[in-house]
């Protein structure tokens, strides 16, 4: 059952973009774990902006595929939590973040107010 509204969808986009951005950045991390962090935060927060959505600047990509690269991010926060050497609360912190993107994922809505989908439809 999508609930989510694409407006909430997108406020946690960015929320979570400028955390997955800052957070190896404000611990200091190097090596694999902070590339990996900074450029996924930052892939978010482009592919947000280029959403068809309330909260895309560019709206050119479908919601549908929003949702897809949501879920390739979800699955690629969990394969490093699973595979870096971090303390563990900060791996809980990658799997439970990656654990909400799969979750709004499957229960964000795939049409936003306003959207160019929106406008096929009538």
């Amino acid at each position: 059952m999508r609930f989510i509204p694409t407006a909430l969808h997108g406020v946690v986009d960015y929320a979570v973009g400028m955390l997955l951005t800052a957070l190896p950045l404000y611990l200091g991390w190097s090596g694999m774990p902070r590339v990996a962090l900074v450029a996924l935060g930052i892939f978010v927060i482009a592919y947000s902006a280029l959403t068809d959505y309330e909260l895309g600047v560019i709206r050119f990509l479908r919601v549908r595929f929003h949702l897809f690269l949501d879920a390739l991010v979800g699955a690629a926060l969990l394969a490093i939590a699973a595979t870096a050497d971090l303390p563990q609360p900060y791996s809980a912190l990658l799997v439970a973040i990656g654990v909400v993107a799969l979750v709004l994922v499957a229960t964000t809505k795939v049409r936003a107010i306003g959207s160019h989908s929106e406008a096929d439809q009538i």
